[in-house]
């Protein structure tokens, strides 16, 4: 009667729709809000044009890192579940860090009124779509 139930990661796909919705959402009002101070510019003496993409690249970055050290201890671990929850947390790991990242470069564009930072945000609103649950391809489900 102990039994605990068995571990079901289709909660992925879920928590992948919220944030990416989140992110557009975000994008959609830094759009709506800064359009009439449409402004590109791009100065090498000011540390924040080379800093905060920089900043973004070491999320996605750090991102990548915490997958591949996930995929590396789920090839030594033997135990199914144990497999599926390390999956699931890495998944969420980096999806985090990249929400974070395009978070920032939206903040910049806002604070700014510079749509420099935007060009990178929508890169890494890209690169989040294609971070799509890895688990559904390898069970053959959605």
């Amino acid at each position: 009667m102990n039994e605990k139930p068995a571990y079901d990661p289709s909660s992925l796909q879920l928590i992948y729709s919220v944030l990416l919705m989140a992110q557009l959402v975000i994008t959609v009002v830094v759009i709506y809000v800064a359009q009439d101070q449409f402004n590109m510019r791009f100065e090498w003496g000011y540390w924040n044009h080379i800093v905060i993409p920089a900043v973004a690249g070491v999320l996605g970055s750090l991102g990548k890192t915490i997958w591949n050290k996930g995929i590396l201890r789920i090839s030594q671990t033997e135990e199914i579940e144990e497999k599926l929850k390390v999956l699931t947390q890495i998944h969420i790991l980096q999806w985090v860090m990249v929400e974070l990242a395009t978070i920032l470069l939206l903040t910049y564009t806002l604070m700014e009124s510079n749509f420099f930072y935007f060009i990178f945000a929508l890169v890494n609103i890209i690169y989040f779509f294609t971070l799509r649950p890895k688990i559904f391809s390898l069970t053959g489900g959605i």
